[in-house]
């Protein structure tokens, strides 16, 4: 089993494709990948300070799930719209699609996975962790565990983590352990894996 633990000081601030702002990058895959070079997944977490286009990222499948903030509506032209006012109630959508951003209430930080389905399935889940819960997963899958809020005690590997925490699970033996701090916790768990 390998696991690998990032903590927010950890991450890589890039600038967002179109230039209208930056991003915090948690992980991505192949490690020190760009988006010029290509990757099979990335995880990261932006600030979104004012209303505007998403940058387009043809040929990606694309997670998004709101963390603070009142949200914004995303209006993806001929495929609709979408509002993404509630915290940690994923999105999905193709990063082919026009995108504009339209904010309810001032900035809010949100939550954005980045997968190439050529190579890469993703599966998200999100929820409030009040009690002990072991997850599962099949074998020879990546699982990640992002802390949204509160704290989260990880038995397998003896590891508290933090709030805004990642933690990378790979060659894992099927199930993991996840104990909620005082308070309890917020979640986004992802499962990967190859296709």
């Amino acid at each position: 089993m390998r696991w690998q633990r990032i903590k927010p000081a950890e991450g890589r601030v890039v600038p967002w494709k179109n230039g209208g702002g930056t991003t915090l990058e948690m992980m991505v895959d192949p490690p020190g990948a760009a988006l010029e070079t290509g990757f099979r997944w990335r995880i990261s977490s932006a600030e979104v300070a004012e209303s505007g286009p998403f940058s387009a990222f043809p040929g990606l499948d694309r997670w998004l799930l709101l963390l603070e903030g009142a949200g914004f509506d995303l209006d993806f032209g001929p495929f609709g719209r979408v509002e993404l006012t509630e915290p940690l109630v994923p999105i999905r959508f193709s990063g082919d699609w026009p995108a504009a951003a339209t904010l309810v209430d001032g900035p809010c930080t949100d939550f954005n996975l980045m997968v190439d389905p050529r190579g890469c399935h993703a599966q998200v889940e999100s929820f409030r962790l009040v009690s002990p819960r072991t997850l599962a997963w099949p074998a020879g899958s990546t699982l990640i565990v992002f802390v949204a809020a509160g704290t989260v005690y990880v038995p397998e590997v003896d590891l508290h983590l933090g709030r805004r925490h990642l933690l990378r699970m790979d060659d894992a033996p099927g199930s993991l352990q996840l104990m909620p701090g005082f308070g309890g916790a917020a979640l986004v768990v992802v499962e990967l894996r190859n296709v």
